[in-house]
């Protein structure tokens, strides 16, 4: 009997150095997770802007390269000044002569036309709706069920042919890359508008529905004509 508590006693002492090993690296593990979780977001922060600087500074780079000039952060600068230039010259009536003459050449080009004039157009819709107070809102939509939502951004309205009835389109983004999406026309009284905050909807997105706000939410009335309160 002895020699069998002999036997047993190696293994019982290195319990506790075997419990202070895996206590450490549970430690790690945890405070390596915090610190991915700290840093993703500057991470995401610096490849926006890197991307960023990098479309800025192309659009100079292959000019200043033809000149022999290689000097690191002027083809941003340059790029920032045109574009600083190009506003100056559009809030000046001789300025915006000469810029119209020079759209007025690009709307020849076949290809170049259909591009310029589609960007050109969806710019001024947007500037058009935030002057007017109809820019961008978040909206919700009913999904398969009265009582479930699709949420999105109302974008614009149209009036459907034959019925009359007044339709918005919603940009319904898919998550957590809100980039792309789908478009849907969905008759105006269906559409109800949210008091989610720009700022709170694409944070949602962007977390694939983690991070929701922590109040609840408004919805405007519906067909019953009574307004609903949920916390999404």
């Amino acid at each position: 009997m002895g020699s069998v508590m002999t036997d047993h006693q190696p293994a019982e002492a290195g319990r506790p150095g075997h419990g202070r090993a895996a206590r450490f690296l549970g430690l790690l593990g945890n405070r390596l997770l915090a610190g991915i979780a700290f840093a993703v977001p500057l991470v995401v922060t610096y490849w926006v802007l890197a991307f960023g600087y990098r479309v800025i500074t192309g659009l100079s780079e292959p000019w200043l390269k033809t000149f022999g000039l290689n000097i690191p952060g002027l083809g941003f600068l340059i790029t920032l000044v045109f574009f600083t230039a190009l506003g100056f010259m559009a809030a000046h009536v001789l300025g915006r002569r000469v810029l119209e003459r020079g759209e007025n050449l690009l709307l020849r080009v076949p290809v170049v036309a259909a591009i310029y004039a589609g960007t050109k157009q969806v710019l001024q819709s947007l500037q058009g709706g935030a002057a007017a107070g109809k820019s961008k809102r978040v909206v919700v939509v009913d999904f398969f069920s009265t009582g479930s939502y699709l949420i999105g951004f109302a974008t614009g309205h149209f009036t459907e042919a034959g019925t009359i009835r007044g339709m918005t389109t919603v940009f319904v983004p898919t998550a957590p890359n809100p980039t792309t999406g789908l478009i849907i026309a969905v008759p105006s009284d269906r559409v109800r508008d949210c008091d989610m905050t720009m700022e709170e909807a694409t944070k949602m997105l962007f977390s694939g529905g983690l991070v929701t706000p922590d109040r609840p939410l408004g919805i405007d009335p519906g067909p019953a004509g009574q307004r609903e309160k949920t916390i999404v």
